[in-house]
């Protein structure tokens, strides 16, 4: 420390206390983040680098800051450019500024993007204002101001705040590598686009025995979503609930989900979005979610791009079969994660994919049991189904009991079930036959009788896992037409058994309306232009 800077924190500790308004507005800025941030935190405008605006927080980012707060472990899965890296650094300056002794880590992907995530939080702190903390080389007369002895210096990886007589704060920023998990002992750790750290698992695994400790800090990991990640691990097993589409998660890491949607930004209208969505046709959906499965969609590379939710989805919950359409399931075998799928098929040929069982590690006969069990109608009767089509694999013994699994379910009064037909190229193909969206002659949607488009196959949402992983599978680049290996197909493969099981001519009932509206414009294009000469 300078002979100067010395005599400066001499100064600083001989005019402490002169200031009881200030010492209160400190004091109450300490108990309450809210108004830390929302009173005295400024911000770098996103479109002018320098540019200091106050952190005034939308509806949204007060919901997400108080998840933050309330809870140990916190994973944001958002839309771009929200404010969430300002506003989880905010909350860590509000711990280690209030508090000696305190330290908070933020790890990001490159030792770039920490040096940055540190200069934001250099430059939150040097705009607090002077009476509260001051950096180590602010002017004469701005040091001069401050009455809580508080004072910070700045490192390229690092920030230090010394407090009068007490312990030293630390905010620092690693890179993901394995020796950043040394900082999860910290008081708050946290995850900047999680989902695009390396190794961002063995970090994890490593660190979590520190974080599972009773004095364990926070931790808050913050992302786009991206397919095939453990952070999409991670958000899939938290615990969440998304209010506009009914949509949950499973609640079994500890973890609790903030989804962030496009429209948190009161400034984002629907004029915006469409804006967006001309510009970035393929991408809009990930970049700009709307909900938890877009934010992990494809775009570019989805294996089926004719997915689209405004369509496919039945946003009606209770939605139930009419008596008239007949009932199928379909199943994709396995211990580690079985999957079977009931759909509802009209006397047209339109087919409602209306419920799922998506289970992991689970034994033949207790797959068996859960499928009787959930194959009840509304009034709890049991339903009557036609048919079931299985992976071929099915019907293998097993070497431990020598039975297959076929002949469990049947035994469990689950059946008749008929062996599905694998050709995967002909299945993907009549399978995109069913999600693509129906048109008329002039390349217009046909419309239900809702007015929403048409599909001939369609599903409801209490199929989450279906909703979920189609528009986040892509294709095998040297095979186009087919699915790529190692992904999460099992129910899109139980959908492909099905399809298979039906043939081309199956009936697609068209709409009464729409019957009416293409008569009517048959009759115009061939009714005579002259009623004297006929033509």
């Amino acid at each position: 420390m300078t002979e100067q800077h010395s005599s400066r924190v001499y100064r600083i500790k001989e005019k402490l206390e002169v200031d009881p308004i200030n010492r209160v507005r400190f004091e109450k800025l300490k108990r309450d983040p809210y108004m830390y941030i929302n009173e005295v935190v400024s911000i770098e405008d996103k479109d002018v680098v320098g540019s200091v605006i106050d952190f005034d927080l939308w509806e949204a980012q007060e919901k997400a800051l108080s998840k933050m707060i309330n809870n140990r472990l916190s994973v944001v899965l958002k839309a771009r450019q929200l404010g969430l890296s300002w506003l989880a650094l905010s909350y860590g300056t509000h711990i280690v500024a209030f508090n000696p002794g305190k330290s908070v880590s933020v790890i990001s992907q490159t030792e770039e993007d920490a040096k940055e995530l540190i200069r934001r939080v250099d430059f939150i702190l040097r705009h607090l204002p002077n009476w509260l903390i001051v950096s180590k080389d602010t002017e004469e007369e701005d040091w001069e101001e401050n009455t809580t002895g508080i004072w910070f210096e700045k490192r390229a990886l690092s920030i230090q705040i010394h407090f009068p007589d007490e312990e030293d704060s630390f905010f620092k920023g690693y890179t993901s590598s394995p020796g950043s998990a040394r900082s999860f002992t910290d008081n708050l750790v946290i995850m900047d686009e999680w989902a695009f750290h390396p190794m961002a698992e063995d970090i994890w695994t490593s660190a979590y025995p520190t974080i599972n400790r009773p004095t364990g800090g926070k931790v808050i990991g913050i992302s786009t979503g991206e397919r095939g990640t453990f952070f999409e691990e991670i958000w899939n097993d938290a615990e969440w609930e998304f209010e506009l589409t009914g949509e949950s998660g499973r609640g079994r890491n500890g973890f609790v989900g903030i989804f962030l949607p496009w429209d948190s930004d009161p400034r984002r209208d629907r004029e915006w979005y469409e804006r967006t969505r001309r510009a970035l046709p393929r991408t809009y959906r990930k970049e700009y979610p709307s909900s938890p499965e877009e934010a992990f969609s494809i775009g570019k590379g989805a294996m089926f791009p004719e997915w689209n939710k405004e369509i496919h989805v039945i946003h009606d919950k209770a939605w139930y079969p009419p008596d008239s359409w007949r009932i199928v399931g379909a199943y994709d075998g396995a211990y580690k994660q079985p999957a079977f799928v009931w759909v509802a098929i009209s006397n047209d040929g339109w087919a409602v994919a209306y419920r799922e069982y998506y289970d992991s590690f689970v034994t033949d006969p207790e797959q068996a049991e859960a499928i009787r069990a959930l194959s009840r109608d509304k009034d709890g009767r049991p339903e009557q189904i036609d048919y079931i089509v299985a992976d071929t694999s099915c019907w293998a013994k097993s070497q431990d009991s020598g039975k297959s699994t076929v002949k469990i379910f049947r035994n469990h009064g689950i059946g008749p079930i008929k062996k599905a037909d694998k050709d995967r190229i002909m299945g993907w193909r009549r399978l995109h036959e069913w999600l693509k969206p129906l048109k008329d002659e002039d390349g217009n949607y046909i419309p239900d009788r809702f007015g929403d488009p048409l599909a001939k196959l369609r599903v409801t949402p209490n199929c989450p896992n279906i909703i979920r992983t189609i528009p986040g599978l892509q294709y095998n680049e040297h095979k186009p037409e087919d699915l790529d290996n190692g992904q999460e197909d099992h129910l899109v493969d139980a959908l492909r058994y099905l399809v298979m099981t039906f043939s081309n001519n199956d009936r697609i009932h068209v709409p009464k309306m729409e019957k009416r509206r293409r008569e009517k414009k048959r009759k115009k294009m061939i009714e005579p232009i002259s009623k004297e000469v006929g033509y």
